[in-house]
């Protein structure tokens, strides 16, 4: 999630937020105080993408004016690029304009947005604004490729290049209105780096908290029924699951073990199997895709209904590493779950290593624990004695954290019930989260006179 921030207001127990995904993003704050809201809000974004925010194109008749304005300058460019095969144009030239034709969509669409989220009218939203950034000193390249009839848009910024495209398979080098509305999904699809729509291979997956209940009885929810009747339209009637949980579903029946091999996870996989829940997990390769539990030093697996919550709730994030083909993004919710202390130190130690390893994580968690391993490796990060004190604690520099790479948000539950949520600043030793220590404090202090 780069080049563009969310601001959101009356967003169910949410009175306003302004967030900015980072490669670690960290929700952290009161029970019932909007984290998942939140992370269910940017998991929609990524995954239902660009059609979600803008909906369907109007008709030349019913053009608001930015829209004219928008597809008067797409045409400019496609034919620039039919006549020259090439078309560079600075995105400074468009950038104004497309914010404002995001917002009035998103003003339009905002509602059917969260009611596709979470499968209900019941979740509203005031305002929900998209601020596009870092893209002004960038490059459009829209190029034609007359033998193949592909249309490409490459998006260059500071030398990183990002492209989709398309295959035009009409005979006629004249693009029509379809063809340029298109074009334009694809720019925003480009600048947000998020999916064009929800029917795009899932990039982004949402590990919900309850992922134990799921795992021990995903074999007997129909899919084909699930995607049928458990994801509305905009007129349908309310129904059991979350689109996050629908995916989560989804993701764990269609993994495969013909994706095992070059996994650039599968160090990580085997710390979480050798240090965190003492065996492997594995699927099997018959048609029901039975997942089972391998325990360390012995002969037999074991069905997952009858292993430990370690292993059931750690389940979904090893077979997610071991077996998707690609994966993007990772929203992770609660994460300590039914861990001891001392592995919620290793979970955060695996989630270090992924956000190195280049994979975004979006996750909510209660525990101090997990942050101060975060702390740790941003300090040590800095300290100029870093190598000795890593061969000390048997760390390595995929360990450690730039804060750059960390940003932390605080929900506050306010009198009223509406929450607000304030982004932490990373200070020398890391982040200090207020909600953390003053429960700490609160129990220390009773001890302290109790115990006397």
């Amino acid at each position: 999630m780069k080049n563009w921030k969310l601001k959101v207001k009356g967003y169910g127990k949410i009175k306003n937020a302004e967030i900015e995904a980072a490669p670690l993003t960290l929700f952290v704050g009161d029970n019932n105080s909007g984290k998942s809201y939140l992370m269910s809000l940017l998991w929609g974004i990524q995954n239902l993408g660009v059609d979600a925010l803008l909906g369907s194109s109007v008709t030349a008749d019913n053009r608001t004016e930015i829209e004219k304005e928008v597809f008067e300058w797409i045409e400019i460019q496609v034919n620039t690029a039919l006549e020259q095969m090439e078309c560079v144009v600075p995105v400074s030239s468009i950038i104004d304009k497309l914010q404002i034709l995001l917002q009035e969509k998103l003003d339009r669409n905002k509602n059917d947005l969260i009611k596709k989220i979470f499968n209900s009218p019941a979740v509203v939203i005031e305002k929900l604004v998209i601020k596009l950034q870092g893209l002004s000193g960038g490059f459009l390249n829209f190029k034609w490729i007359n033998e193949s009839r592909i249309f490409r848009v490459i998006l260059e910024i500071n030398g990183d290049f990002s492209e989709t495209g398309f295959i035009f398979g009409k005979n006629l080098l004249k693009y029509e209105e379809d063809d340029y509305w298109l074009i334009i999904r694809l720019i925003y699809k480009l600048f947000m780096d998020i999916n064009l729509n929800e029917y795009t291979i899932n990039e982004g997956i949402y590990l919900p908290s309850a992922r134990t209940g799921f795992m021990l009885t995903k074999d007997l929810i129909n899919k084909v029924s699930r995607k049928a009747v458990y994801n509305i339209d905009t007129e349908e009637e309310i129904v059991p699951f979350v689109r996050p949980v629908n995916q989560f579903l989804d993701v764990i029946n269609d993994l495969s073990i013909e994706n095992l091999s070059d996994n650039i996870f599968s160090d990580i996989v085997e710390d979480l199997e050798k240090g965190l829940i003492d065996g492997s997990i594995n699927m099997s390769a018959l048609p029901n895709k039975e997942v089972r539990y391998f325990p360390a030093g012995c002969t037999e697996e074991l069905p997952l209904r009858v292993a430990s919550a370690v292993v059931t709730e750690l389940a979904p994030l090893i077979l997610i590493l071991k077996y998707k083909e690609k994966l993007d993004m990772l929203f992770y919710e609660e994460p300590e779950m039914c861990l001891h202390p001392q592995l919620q130190q290793k979970i955060a130690k695996v989630i270090c290593r992924l956000v190195n390893a280049g994979l975004n994580m979006i996750v909510t968690t209660h525990s101090d624990i997990i942050l101060q391993h975060i702390n740790n490796m941003i300090r040590l990060s800095n300290r100029r004695d870093a190598a000795v004190v890593c061969e000390q604690f048997g760390y390595s520099t995929q360990d450690l954290l730039s804060m750059e790479k960390v940003k932390v948000y605080q929900l506050n539950a306010k009198a009223g019930g509406m929450t607000e949520v304030e982004e932490l600043e990373c200070g020398e030793y890391g982040f200090a989260v207020p909600t953390f220590n003053q429960a700490l404090e609160r129990i220390n202090d009773e001890a302290y006179v109790i115990q006397e």
